[in-house]
């Protein structure tokens, strides 16, 4: 999860910075964090197709914090 924190956190710093915070950024974080979480249980419990779905979903939810960034949301 470490990893992918290095371009969840600067996302959401330089949202706070811009003082940009919509429901889609507030949801956009939450399913971030469950995601990551459900993707380090499905990790250790060896379950590779649920574990790529997690990731995929963290991975979308950073996608719309970059879409917050550059105006489009």
């Amino acid at each position: 999860a470490v990893d992918n924190l290095v371009v969840f956190a600067p996302l959401v710093l330089i949202l706070d910075n811009m003082g940009h915070s919509t429901m889609s950024t507030q949801i956009a974080c939450a399913v971030y964090f469950w995601a990551r979480l459900a993707h380090a249980i499905v990790y250790g419990l060896g379950i590779p197709v649920a574990r790529t779905l997690a990731f995929a979903v963290g991975f979308v939810a950073q996608a719309v914090l970059v879409l917050a960034v550059f105006g489009k949301l």
